[in-house]
């Protein structure tokens, strides 16, 4: 069975509807029963038995000649994003380079994937490991940057000499497709990358046989940590790998020997990027209350220069539309509660009705308490900043560290005590220190506690797709 992909799935009878955010149809995809998706992991293994034996200089050449095709195809899978998500084009760029990126960097992993020998307590035995591709990975990506959270995830998985079936998020089907399309050119065996598309109903189905099919050895899910749990432990029913990104809140602090003016770049860049829909976007933003006040001054002043609004194809634009009425309605009730509860509002705070009916601005409050209001402990993944005074480093250590997530943290200090401190004692996966962007290809992106399993990009995001087996010679 080839990729479910393309024309094909065009052309199916039962069809879902994907909509542009004014509600008019865009176009119609398959909704792909359970069968099909059992027919697209027999065609990964059919497809895994002749990839496993290509060498590793055979990997790296294929996966060259993949990344090529992209990049050659960027400006149309950015004009596909933007249609399928209304992110500005100008994002829509930025989510393909960062797909890119990956793609370059798994292609020298791919002849890095080393063994090791090991000492023998008998004299006349010898140990040795290799790294062996584990088979069919699931891949389950979400809407908010399909196009590299597709590439971070297939790119490593094929590096490693597996391969996959694709589940991208009802919402962005058309950015896998796409993607499909052009792996198909490059020369892997038929079968080596498969996607799989349904609408938000049939989704369960598709997880489900993800989750129990044998055939498939690890799954790689990111999303919801509710959804993250549940397929968690519907796959250890037959213990496979997982790998699992999962929800983040996270803290932003900013202490009183902190640049300011480089704080508060920092943090635009970690709040409003994607208009505040990733998990690595700041959530809770604790700020020494001796600068608290200029911090706001200074975010308003930043926010009101830099972001232009207006239609998502203008290049010129930088900040888009939430994706949904949902994402909308769930910012707008962190907002009125904040305030309900004694936060005063000092931007934003309403959609911008006259720029379409997801558009909601930058939006800063201070007198804030993580305590009391829902920004606390839930998520917004929205563009809204809540301003938190705190007194002392401890505090902030605690007030950050009280959550069950663990994706990521960031702070800025001009103390290289403070730095090493702070760094060590916030418990997230990954920290920032004096950034506010830490997403890179050559990183280790992931959490901790119920922030995830295992880690996406860098060496330890293609190791991750293979078994270590020891092997043991008598002489």
């Amino acid at each position: 069975m080839a990729a479910v992909s393309g024309i094909d799935i065009l052309l199916k009878e039962i069809p879902y509807t994907v909509e542009y955010l004014d509600g008019q149809v865009a176009f119609h995809v398959a909704n792909v029963s359970r069968d099909e998706v059992r027919g697209a992991i027999d065609a990964a293994q059919s497809a895994f038995e002749t990839y496993r034996r290509f060498t590793h200089r055979k990997r790296k050449e294929l996966l060259r000649r993949w990344t090529d095709i992209v990049r050659a195809n960027r400006d149309d899978l950015a004009a596909i994003c933007t249609l399928e998500l209304g992110k500005p084009i100008t994002e829509s760029y930025v989510t393909v380079d960062y797909g890119l990126s990956f793609l370059e960097w798994f292609q020298g992993e791919t002849e890095r994937l080393y063994g090791e020998t090991i000492p023998a307590a008998k004299a006349d035995n010898r140990i040795f490991t290799t790294r062996e591709p584990q088979g069919v990975v699931a891949a389950i990506t979400p809407w908010n940057s399909p196009i590299a959270m597709a590439l971070r995830k297939v790119g490593a998985a094929i590096a490693a000499g597996c391969t996959v079936v694709l589940k991208p998020a009802p919402e962005t089907p058309m950015c896998a497709i796409a993607i499909a399309k052009l792996f198909e050119r490059v020369g892997y065996p038929a079968g080596t990358l498969n996607v799989v598309t349904s609408d938000g109903p049939g989704s369960a189905a598709i997880g489900e046989e993800m989750c129990h099919n044998t055939r498939v050895r690890h799954l790689s899910f990111t999303g919801s940590t509710a959804v993250g749990k549940y397929l968690n432990a519907e796959c250890a029913k037959t213990l496979k790998k997982t790998s699992m990104e999962l929800g983040g809140n996270a803290p932003f602090i900013i202490f009183e020997d902190a640049d300011l003016e480089k704080a508060v770049n920092g943090l635009i860049s970690s709040k409003f990027r994607s208009s505040g829909q990733t998990c690595v976007c700041a959530n809770r933003i604790f700020v020494h209350r001796s600068v608290i006040d200029e911090v706001a001054r200074l975010l308003q002043a930043a926010q009101e220069q830099l972001f232009v609004l207006g239609s998502v194809w203008d290049p010129k634009v930088n900040f888009g539309p939430l994706y949904s009425q949902k994402g909308v309605d769930k910012v707008q009730q962190h907002v009125d509660d904040a305030v309900s509860k004694g936060a005063r509002l000092v931007s934003g705070g309403a959609i911008r009705k006259e720029l379409g009916p997801y558009l909601y601005p930058p939006t800063i409050l201070v007198d804030c308490d993580p305590k009391t209001m829902r920004f606390g402990n839930e998520e917004t993944f929205g563009p809204v900043a809540p301003l938190i005074p705190f007194d002392t480093e401890e505090e902030a250590i605690r007030l950050a560290n009280t959550f069950q997530s663990g994706l990521a943290s960031y702070f800025y200090t001009e103390n290289i005590s403070r730095l090493w401190r702070v760094a060590e004692a916030l418990d997230t996966g990954m920290v920032g220190v004096r950034v506010g962007l830490i997403s890179a290809c050559e990183q280790p992106f992931g959490g901790i506690k119920e922030s995830g399993i295992g880690r996406e990009g860098s060496k330890f995001g293609v190791e991750d797709y293979t078994n270590v087996k020891s092997i043991t010679v008598g002489l």
